[in-house]
């Protein structure tokens, strides 16, 4: 080996262990500052990871049960619910409380007060019907069903219950969104809940109005609220906002008395209510000598009455970071070392970072997240894949309705087309359509994407089928494509973007003019 040779492999050699060096002093010096200057940030980040885990299951669980609330209403506002008719009422509802094992009972209150209430005993049902008198009490009949159709009446007696005064009776005689009580004790079963309640008017009568509501215990939104935390002195609870009431949920066991922790929850959201802090930003509370970390967080995307709220002690949620923060040793530096040097030049050969490094989420969350959303850019919703609902036929010019949005989003910044919804949001499923089999659907849609797109496009359009509250809806997800895609009718050739809410069909001047604007963008 020649001197000139040993010389240059001698730079070689320092260049890369100075580059490794400088790598592993990097990687000490952001764990130390981190340890030592951003733990308590840290400490509220792992509250808010937390809180976005561990609340799904109750998210699902009030989104599901408000838009059964809207089901009902609608149910109502066409005519087809009436409180004096038991039978009609089971058939409807026992399906509905049988897939909400969360609700406890239903009750529905007719412009008269006339009242009908299912819950579940053991394996039967048993209803309350509520019939007003103006001579003095009203007459309320029980009843125990084995099925919609087979009951036995058990007692008759008189009572001063008035569902007009119970707390979830609404004064509103319109009302769409749900409204839940504070805690309360429920009258049938003597056991402390909640209930959401919606209401539309009668109608036949200018001032009366029907309500429907669900019952549900404290007891089964509390299970909703277990949780992993890490910090085992921390706790879940709800705020609704409307009553100014804390729901807190399964309290640790290891931690100060329930009494205690509820009142320093009650302290809490008043000084949250106070200082309006924003959404998921930390909020620092001492009980005692010890300080505290919440952070708070709408339940639903849309307005609503409820935030879910987790608090831990910060001093708890640092030692259970320490050890992972502050530890580096042989396997540590090596994995990282080598990893980050292998995935380095991987992202350098692919020519940089584009990943979109966005998590999914659950598909059905996912779904009434773009639908509570709206329409917008990078949202449309579409009723049915083929079928003309005005003429109830099958026709070319619905599939090509939605083809053009699929190549507008292609075209513009991607987007995501949500078949079996409404203009106005509503799911509507896609049983118009008619195919045999979520197969047969699957194949009808990647056929016409071949036909009038292009099977080179298909890497870039995902699509899925997803059922929901019974319902199918087709989903489909597009990304950019990076060159321009053309809408294929019959020799034609028409190209589309996205502007708003809305796919637009551009001239072949215009058109140029884009795909040239927007490549210099890209290089610029």
């Amino acid at each position: 080996m020649s001197a000139e040779s040993f010389l240059r492999r001698t730079k070689l050699f320092r260049s890369l262990a100075l580059s490794l060096a400088g790598f592993l002093i990097i990687l000490f010096g952001l764990n130390l500052y981190q340890y030592l200057r951003v733990r308590t940030d840290l400490a509220s980040g792992l509250l808010a990871q937390v809180g976005e885990r561990e609340t799904g299951e109750l998210k699902a669980f009030f989104q599901r049960t408000g838009s059964q609330l809207q089901l009902v209403r609608d149910w109502g506002k066409n005519g087809t619910l009436d409180p004096d008719d038991p039978i009609a009422l089971n058939k409807k509802f026992f399906p509905l409380l049988e897939r909400q094992p969360e609700v406890s009972g239903l009750l529905l209150v007719n412009p008269d007060a006339s009242e009908y209430y299912l819950t579940r005993k053991e394996n039967k049902w048993l209803t309350r019907h509520t019939e007003p008198s103006r001579q003095g009490k009203n007459l309320q009949i029980f009843r125990l069903w084995t099925t919609p159709e087979k009951g036995e009446e058990l007692r008759r007696t008189k009572s001063s219950y008035d569902p007009r005064q119970r707390p979830w009776y609404l004064q509103e005689q319109d009302r769409e969104q749900p409204f839940w009580t504070a805690p309360y004790v429920f009258s049938g079963s003597g056991k402390k809940g909640i209930t959401a309640s919606v209401s539309w008017p009668a109608a036949d009568s200018e001032n009366g109005h029907w309500v429907f509501a669900f019952d549900i215990s404290l007891a089964r939104i509390q299970q909703l609220m277990r949780r992993q935390n890490p910090a085992g002195s921390g706790v879940m609870f709800l705020v609704n906002t409307t009553t100014n009431t804390v729901i807190p949920g399964t309290l640790p066991s290891d931690g100060p008395a329930a009494t205690e922790i509820n009142g320093m929850l009650v302290r809490l959201v008043d000084q949250w209510n106070q200082k309006d802090t924003p959404a998921r930003t930390p909020l620092r509370y001492h009980q005692g000598k010890r300080p505290w970390v919440a952070t708070f967080q709408p339940l639903l995307p849309q307005k609503t009455d409820f935030w879910i709220g987790v608090a831990a002690p910060e001093g708890d949620l640092i030692d259970s970071l320490g050890g992972q923060l502050f530890r580096i040793d042989l396997t540590d530096t090596v994995v990282a070392t080598v990893g980050g040097l292998f995935l380095l030049l991987i992202i350098w050969k692919v020519g940089g970072f584009r990943g979109e490094g966005r998590g999914r989420l659950d598909p059905v969350l996912h779904l009434h997240e773009l639908i509570n959303q709206g329409e917008g850019p990078r949202v449309e919703f579409k009723s049915t894949v083929r079928t003309n609902l005005k003429t109830g036929k099958r026709g070319k010019e619905i599939e090509l309705a939605w083809l053009k949005a699929l190549v507008a989003f292609l075209n513009s910044q991607g987007g995501t087309l949500l078949i079996g919804v409404t203009d106005s949001g509503r799911i509507c499923g896609l049983d118009q359509d008619g195919f045999a089999s979520e197969d047969k659907c699957l194949l009808h849609v990647k056929n016409l994407v071949n036909q009038h797109i292009g099977a080179q496009f298909s890497a870039f359009i995902e699509v899925s089928l997803l059922e929901t509250d019974g319902k199918e809806v087709l989903m489909i997800e597009t990304r950019r494509a990076g060159l321009p895609v053309f809408l294929l009718i019959g020799k034609n050739e028409e190209f589309y973007i996205r502007s708003g809410p809305s796919s637009v069909k551009l001239t072949p001047r215009q058109m140029i003019s884009y795909v040239l604007q927007n490549r210099l963008t890209k290089k610029g």
